[in-house]
């Protein structure tokens, strides 16, 4: 959630994973403190063209941050505020169960 869709990395391979604290705010409101990681595992630079070395992803990062979420009768949406290990902070709004 620290960065962008896709990144990190451009890879034929990755991990990623992610650590969540979920607790109670009010009835419908829920509070999250979350981490998230993720690597192409050095294997950006074995996809012909190499993308991720054209737009210098990275090919790992980190990132964490806060956020809330309302149950609604379609679902969850969720508002969360996160930093990359840039020190870049981004919005990311989510619809839905993980």
């Amino acid at each position: 959630r620290g960065y962008a869709e896709g990144g990190v990395g451009s890879g034929r391979s990755w991990v990623e994973g992610t650590a969540e604290l979920r607790f109670p705010l009010m009835s419908a409101l829920h509070g999250s403190l979350f981490c998230d990681v993720g690597s192409d595992l050095e294997s950006g630079s074995s996809v012909i063209g190499d993308p991720a070395g054209v737009r210098n992803k990275p090919g790992k990062g980190y990132g964490y941050g806060a956020g809330v979420r309302v149950d609604t009768p379609v679902g969850p949406l969720r508002l969360e505020y996160a930093w990359n290990d840039k020190r870049v902070g981004r919005f990311h709004v989510g619809v839905g169960y993980d």
